[in-house]
């Protein structure tokens, strides 16, 4: 039996959402989000595309970033937690000056925005304070994701949190170049709590955003979609406190553009 019939029956044997997914309020991905995916599909290779999918339970090491690429100010770390079980990824600033940052991407890991292609991106993330700066998501290739703000040149789509602000809100930013559209407050956090965050980037047309399972918000200017590669992109930056975010997992699947 080829491979391309043992996927179709697996993902005929069920109701899709069983096999990628688990619930909105639930620790897994999320069946709002993934239930447009051909997930098994696309991981055994019986359809155009790829996939991502991290529960940080492998081997990391911190000196090497093990392919991440690590930009700085002040210090910074990003290493696999020795304490939680099922594993985690920990971003820390470790410095406490407001402005210290870790920005972290990981370029091989390459996804592009086009006509007829569809991205599912999702996370489940925790920071110690809450008030705290972050971008997480997908961005052009870049050293600074936010300097004081979110910087204005790459292509992205992600979730972020400016400097100089105290409260706890989550914002969106969709952007082609130096075009952007942002919503703002879309979403809250609470210091040491986890949340999942997600969106759908339909072809270069429409972008649905997810907090917790839920569509929260949407871009549909396409002239604020991007159209480049863009790679997995991580942000934490100190505001009131040093800058921790403890990622549970991370899932990223593309469907059509594969090169």
């Amino acid at each position: 039996m080829s491979r391309f019939n043992v996927c179709d029956q697996l993902a005929n044997a069920v109701k899709p959402e069983a096999l990628i997914a688990e619930s909105a309020s639930g620790k897994g991905p999320s069946p709002k989000l993934w239930s447009s995916c051909s997930y098994p599909a696309l991981m055994f290779g019986a359809k155009e595309g790829f996939v991502y999918f991290n529960d940080f339970l492998g081997v990391h090491d911190p000196t090497t970033a093990c392919g991440w690429d690590i930009d700085t100010t002040g210090s910074g770390t990003l290493t696999a937690s020795a304490a939680i079980q099922g594993g985690a990824a920990v971003l820390d600033t470790v410095g406490t000056t407001l402005d210290d940052h870790i920005n972290a991407q990981l370029k091989n890991c390459m996804v592009k925005p086009a006509a007829g292609v569809k991205i599912w991106f999702e996370m489940r993330v925790a920071l110690t304070d809450a008030t705290q700066q972050f971008y997480f998501g997908l961005a052009g290739v870049c050293t600074d994701i936010i300097a004081s703000d979110v910087e204005d040149t790459v292509d992205k789509c992600g979730f972020f949190h400016e400097d100089g602000s105290t409260d706890n809100k989550i914002s969106v930013i969709s952007a082609n170049g130096t075009s952007d559209e942002r919503n703002l407050d879309v979403g809250t956090t609470k210091d040491a709590t986890y949340i999942k965050l997600g969106f759908l980037i339909d072809g270069v047309s429409r972008i649905t955003y997810f907090v917790n399972g839920e569509p929260v918000a949407s871009c549909a200017d396409a002239d604020d979609i991007a159209d480049s590669v863009m790679c997995l992109t991580l942000f934490a930056g100190c505001e009131s406190a040093a800058g921790v975010a403890t990622i549970d997992w991370i899932r990223i699947a593309q469907e059509g553009g594969r090169v």
